[in-house]
């Protein structure tokens, strides 16, 4: 049986996960087991890199690592291998005997292709547990579709829900993709439970996550109410009124009014008895635009109706403390990340190390882990089926 974590270690320590995932489902999934302490070895190729690796914004500062990248593969190493290789196969599939999870986010059908399926990394390791994340799972009519967060969020019943009345269906866009970012929660944990397990016995077990199941899954007790959900916008009944409103000095300010605030609102904007609510509503937008957004907020509030600024990344950053602790946080160089979704008191997460270059940690890894000697490394350097990072040859 697996002995107990002391709970002032990570709960992660002494697994190993290959990481074969980019973008954000397979790389942020084990960047988030990385955080728990597992350690985890991302694997590139030669040919083929994490695209987060060049997914820069406008007035990025020039020669720092892209923010998306860095979120995503912070606390791993880094490794570059040609999987088609015959070779770089092999070693993956020696690294894979020593290693617990792995975790990749491919096109269906492409690790096949590499002749790393399943049975047969589990015939290299009868305890590795596989995570495969897909946009619509292993198998079914769908299971080969190249899909993006935008045409997810579609077949789930996630579009169909956002945007207003008189609009046409709302994705959350590139730098968000719901899908994307739900799954790699769900799916650190499955992985958890599932290396658990294997340690304590049940052995190795291949997981099939599915972003399209997850999403709709999210949204199961809308689509199974009486009716199908209306588009509404900010609008959301029983609530009398809800939406946003601008401000003097156009910045935006959230309310939601119930029928109990009903007779506090309409003293404060002066309204006569039996006003409609699109009387409200006009008044309403004209009392926050002339005041700023704290001063409306502060007025709300005090008649305990529910109200408050929309803000901004910038406006959240200066809110650390106060509004969070944890959503973001810094990087040694001080630039900010994404933060973690929970902490642990007795073993914190925390950013140990940034996020690797492109096959940083190659030789090392292979001696290392997979018992290759110097020689060998150099020789599948100078044959083009690994990549080592300058100055991080084989010693």
């Amino acid at each position: 049986m697996m002995a107990p974590v002391p709970p002032d270690r990570p709960p992660l320590e002494g697994c190993r996960v290959l990481d074969l995932g980019i973008i954000t489902a397979g790389a942020a999934t084990s960047a988030l087991l990385a955080d728990l302490g597992a350690e985890v070895i991302k694997v590139e190729s030669p040919t083929y890199r994490d695209p987060f690796r060049v997914w820069t914004e406008p007035g990025a500062p020039a020669g720092r690592m892209p923010p998306f990248f860095r979120a995503t593969n912070r606390n791993k190493a880094g490794i570059s291998i040609d999987l088609k290789h015959p070779d770089g196969r092999a070693a993956l599939l020696r690294l894979a005997r020593r290693s617990d999870v792995v975790v990749e986010n491919f096109r269906r059908g492409v690790l096949a292709r590499f002749d790393l399926g399943y049975d047969v990394l589990r015939g290299a390791n009868p305890d590795i547990v596989l995570a495969s994340i897909s946009s619509q799972g292993e198998t079914g009519p769908d299971a080969g579709y190249v899909s993006y967060g935008s045409t997810l969020e579609a077949v789930s019943g996630l579009a169909w829900a956002g945007g207003y009345a008189d609009g046409g269906p709302v994705v959350s866009g590139r730098d968000l993709n719901y899908p994307d970012q739900v799954v790699a929660i769900f799916a650190a944990g499955m992985i958890a439970t599932a290396w658990r397990a294997s340690r304590s016995g049940a052995g190795g077990t291949h997981l099939d996550l599915s972003q399209r199941e997850l999403t709709s899954f999210l949204l199961g007790e809308a689509f199974v109410a009486a009716e199908e959900p209306a588009r509404r916008g900010n609008a959301q009944p029983p609530h009398r009124l809800q939406d946003c409103f601008r401000d003097a000095a156009g910045r935006w300010v959230a309310v939601t009014v119930d029928d109990r605030d009903l007779p506090a609102l309409d003293r404060l904007l002066g309204l006569p008895a039996g006003a409609g609510d699109a009387a409200r509503r006009t008044a309403l937008a004209g009392w926050i635009a002339g005041r700023d957004a704290a001063a409306a907020v502060a007025g709300l509030a005090a008649l305990s109706i529910a109200a408050a600024p929309v803000l901004g990344g910038r406006d959240l950053a200066e809110h650390e403390g106060r509004l969070w602790a944890m959503a973001m946080t810094h990087a040694a160089d001080g630039a900010w990340l994404k933060g973690f979704p929970f902490q642990l008191e007795e073993a914190p997460l925390s950013v140990r190390r940034d996020a690797p270059g492109v096959g940083a940690d190659t030789a090392r890894v292979l001696m290392e882990i997979a018992g290759y000697s110097a020689a060998e490394v150099a020789a599948l350097a100078a044959g083009g089926v690994i990549e080592v990072a300058a100055g991080a040859g084989a010693a």
